[in-house]
């Protein structure tokens, strides 16, 4: 070998040198690359499918089958006789728009976790040195392959943080999975009293026709002053501009509830309220119990989120401090110096004494600090706002049994006994109209305090968190869904109970 190498220029044996290095070179890299290609934006195409959106896709079936095997109940998911709250719910978890945002970003510390803790790629060098002065071997060769040795365990530390970060960008999904239903039951509440209430005005107005056919008699014949006549064209004016306001509310609130779906706003549906907001399992006491108290940190999506930034700030800080001990650099090679062909091993570590990554280490202690006062202080505030929150939910529970057991019967006798007294040819018209205005304020009150004490709950059940969670699956929605990764999600329970 020594003489075949003898036998070329300086210039040729370092050709060779680097042919014989590209040439081993070039298959791993070939291999271990990846190449570039161009995914333009479809924007018809996606306006087009969400356009085709409705509640029967293969997704939401798939998905509601997914459930079932949790959930028997929502075997009989169907959307036949009208999409109740609950199917709603499930229809959003399914299609929302920042939903499938969220969970796109959760593809991207996937990602980051799927690849973390590499080792550094290997580097190649050629050192060429002439010697000025005349000499047989003026020449002198050296090419070396340099590889970085992991020995202070960073990498696995690396793999651990990128794991946990991504398991917080999964609770924030879950989080924001959560609040999504939530609007969802906001909205809804609003909806079902609003459509309740335009049937009360409808009911209304109806009877007041009856009214008006009996007082445009009275006016002809003279029986009643044009005066009084005139106050019941007055409320039925006024009622009809309040049903079209009513109208046009519902509508909105239609459309709101259409976009938290991420249905389109023509998208063959129909909502079906019964009732007033979600149905729940039971009646709301107003009240949690100490075991809600005790596993706040356990199911409040609040801090959940809070406790997974915490371990990852606590990995950062694993990391800063695993940097601060070194790796160790080798540079094995070959070279030819003075005609002789030589053998190189060179070994290099880092001496931690001057930086020992001081700056690294304490910004990374600092940050858990502030991850650690960002659970207390999450803790602190949830249980601050449940107590709000129920103190809300027990005044709109009291306002409701009042209107229900008290206020609505009253009225409701007091225009029965006013049509009684009319139909034995006593007929007070101006008691009649009052009797009926009360008893229609009444009903459009309780419809408000049933919503009131709807999304009351509503808060409350926000603020505890899913009673019960299904673990990792797969999620639904995604048109690419192998690119994001499983995240954890509650899965909607009949009506709105937590």
């Amino acid at each position: 070998m020594h003489q075949v190498l003898a036998s070329h220029t300086p210039g040729t044996l370092l050709l060779r040198i680097g042919y014989v290095s590209l040439a081993g070179l070039l298959p791993l890299i070939a291999g271990g690359c990846q190449s570039y290609e161009r995914r333009p934006l479809d924007m018809a195409g996606h306006q087009a499918a969400f356009l085709a959106r409705t509640p029967e896709s293969p997704e939401v079936q798939s998905f509601a089958a997914s459930l079932a095997v949790q959930a028997p109940d929502w075997a009989e998911f169907s959307t036949v006789d009208g999409i109740s709250c609950a199917e709603a719910e499930l229809i959003a978890l399914v299609f929302n728009a920042e939903l499938r945002l969220a969970r796109f970003r959760a593809g991207v510390t996937k990602a980051t976790a799927e690849n973390a803790g590499l080792w550094e790629d290997p580097t190649i060098g050629v050192d060429l040195t002439r010697i000025v002065e005349s000499t047989p071997e003026p020449w002198k060769v050296f090419t070396s392959v340099g590889i970085t040795i992991p020995i202070s365990g960073r990498l696995e530390i690396e793999k651990q943080r990128a794991g946990v970060e991504h398991a917080a960008e999964l609770a924030r999904v879950a989080q924001r999975e959560w609040s999504v239903r939530i609007s969802v039951r906001r909205v809804w509440s609003e909806w079902s009293a609003l459509d309740a209430q335009l049937a009360t005005t409808r009911e209304f107005l109806s009877r007041v026709d009856q009214i008006l056919s009996v007082v445009d008699k009275m006016e002809q014949v003279g029986e009643m002053p044009r005066t009084e006549a005139r106050l019941f064209r007055i409320e039925k004016a006024t009622k009809v501009a309040e049903l079209a306001l009513l109208e046009f509310r519902t509508r909105e609130a239609d459309l709101r509830l259409r976009e938290l779906m991420g249905m389109s706003p023509d998208a063959p549906l129909q909502l079906n309220a019964s009732g007033i907001g979600p149905t729940r399992g039971e009646p709301a006491t107003g009240t949690i119990g100490a075991r809600d108290r005790e596993t706040l940190g356990g199911q409040s999506p609040a801090m959940l989120v809070a406790a997974a930034e915490y371990e990852a700030a606590e990995k950062t800080l694993e990391l800063e401090v695993r940097k601060q001990y070194p790796d160790l650099h080798i540079g094995p090679g070959y070279g030819r110096e003075d005609g002789q062909d030589q053998v190189l091993l060179g070994l290099s570590v880092p001496i931690p004494i001057l930086n020992a990554n001081r700056q690294g280490i304490a910004e990374a202690r600092a940050r858990r600090e502030v991850a650690r006062a960002s659970a207390e202080t999450t803790l602190e505030q949830l249980l601050a706002s449940l107590r709000t929150a129920e103190v809300r939910l027990q005044a709109a529970s009291q306002r409701r049994q009042v209107l229900e057991s008290e206020i609505v019967p009253l009225v409701d006798a007091q225009y029965a006994d006013a049509r009684q007294v009319a139909k034995l040819g006593e007929v007070n018209t101006l008691v009649l109209l009052e009797s009926l205005t009360r008893q229609q304020d009444a009903k459009v009150s309780l419809v408000e305090a049933r919503r009131d004490e709807a999304l009351a709950a509503i808060d409350l059940d926000e603020l505890l968190g899913p009673a019960t969670t299904d673990g990792t699956r797969q999620l639904p929605g995604n048109p690419s869904e192998s690119d994001v990764s499983t995240t954890p999600t509650t899965p909607p329970t009949t009506g709105g109970s937590r």
